[in-house]
This record gives structure tokens, C-alpha cells and sequence, in this order.
């Protein structure tokens, strides 16, 4: 790794230090063509090496636009598709794959600059997503929920495809009447409500985007 120039380090922000420190790491890491490396050993058929590299992939690529664009350039997001489509996967691939695909939507958000990534809007990828709704594991369902509502903010994804291809009005119907169900138990109560809040913000903003589609 390059040398951190001393005047960094003599930031008195740690934050912002650490933030160099670390961004300088990944760029090294990636000129060594580690990503590629990773993204191929994702596709192991021992699954704790498999969960162990998807997490690395993610480590090269949140917050780091180099790490995504390269990512994205190698069907990085078609290997997260295959990932969140495969029902007999480990569950804990596509919770991390799930996240994955919110954090680059989310990353997205923010840097307004930027063309918005187009795989992100493609209705098999976003049915790919959808689908995880029908989850039994709730923790999934709870990172769903943030993914969509991340994908639902960009300006390149459509209401009409996220209602009439991927049936998300339903999906999230189901999840409410599956979240009533939860907050029966008193030991779930607390959880139910919050995730139940996250679904109504979602479904808010479905409607929203629906609207505006509508009005167009």
C-alpha cells in the first residue's frame, strides 16, 4: 500500500482520517484485482467461503464509486440477481445480497451527479427483489424492505413495473397481514410495530411514485 502522507494522519478529525485511510486501502486492493478474484469465489459451492467473499465484494464496493463501477462493469448486479432468485441459496447470501443491492441504490441517492446505475431499474432485477417479500425469515423481509424503499427513490425505476410486474402492492399487503399476525406475540410485539412502520413508509412511497406516474 502507498504511503499515507503524514499530514493526513495529522487530521484532528479521526472520522475523516480513518475514512482516508481506509479509501486508500480499497483502491490498492482493487488496482491488485481482488474484486474479480472475490466475485468469482462468490460462486463456490462451499457456502461459508461463498459468505465470506460476498462479504468482502461488499466491503470493496459500498461508498467506494471505483469499486461500483467496476463491480457493475463485471455483471456484479446480475451475480447479486442470480443470488436473491435462487430459491434453494443459503439464506444468509441473500440477506448480504439484498443489502448490497440497497446500499448501491441508496448510493445512488446521494450522488445526484452521477447517471443512475440502469441494471438497478431492469423489472427482472427488481422482480428478483420483490420476490424476497415471500420470505418466512423476517430479518430478510425487514432488508427488503429497505432495499425497495431505496429502489423506489430512484428516478429511473417505475411504479407501473414494481405494481404490474412485481406485484408489490400485494407483497406488501401480505407482509401487513403476516406483521399483524407477528405482533400477536408478545416477545415479537416491539419488532412487528417497527417493521410494520418501515412497510407503511414503503407503501407510502409506492403510492407516491404511483401518483406522479399517473399524473404524467
Amino acid at each position: 500500500m502507498e504511503a499515507i502522507p503524514q499530514r493526513m494522519l495529522q487530521i484532528p478529525n479521526a472520522k475523516y482520517r480513518l475514512n482516508y485511510i481506509l479509501q486508500n486501502f480499497v483502491s490498492q486492493v482493487l488496482k491488485l484485482g481482488a474484486l474479480l478474484k472475490l466475485m468469482k469465489m462468490v460462486k463456490s459451492n462451499f457456502i461459508e467461503e461463498a459468505i465470506k467473499c460476498l462479504y468482502a465484494v461488499s466491503a470493496l464496493v459500498q461508498n467506494n464509486l471505483a469499486g461500483q463501477e467496476l463491480f457493475i462493469a463485471e455483471a456484479g448486479l446480475l451475480l447479486l440477481q442470480d443470488i436473491l432468485s435462487d430459491t434453494s441459496v443459503d439464506i444468509r447470501l441473500q440477506k448480504k445480497a439484498v443489502f448490497l443491492v440497497g446500499d448501491l441504490a441508496g448510493f445512488q441517492l446521494i450522488t445526484v451527479h452521477k447517471d443512475e446505475i440502469p441494471f438497478l431499474s431492469n423489472r427482472f432485477f427488481l422482480k428478483s427483489v420483490v420476490d424476497l417479500t415471500a420470505s418466512s425469515d423476517f430479518e430478510l423481509k425487514e432488508k427488503v424492505l429497505i432495499t425497495i424503499k431505496n429502489l423506489l427513490l430512484l428516478r429511473t425505476t417505475e411504479a407501473s413495473v414494481f405494481k404490474e410486474f412485481c406485484g408489490l402492492d400485494n407483497a406488501l399487503e401480505r407482509m401487513r397481514l403476516q406483521l399483524q399476525d407477528l405482533s400477536g406475540e408478545e416477545d415479537q410485539r416491539d419488532y412487528a410495530m417497527d417493521v410494520e412502520s418501515l412497510r407503511h413508509e414503503v407503501e407510502l412511497i409506492f403510492h407516491q411514485k404511483l401518483g406522479k406516474s399517473s399524473n404524467n
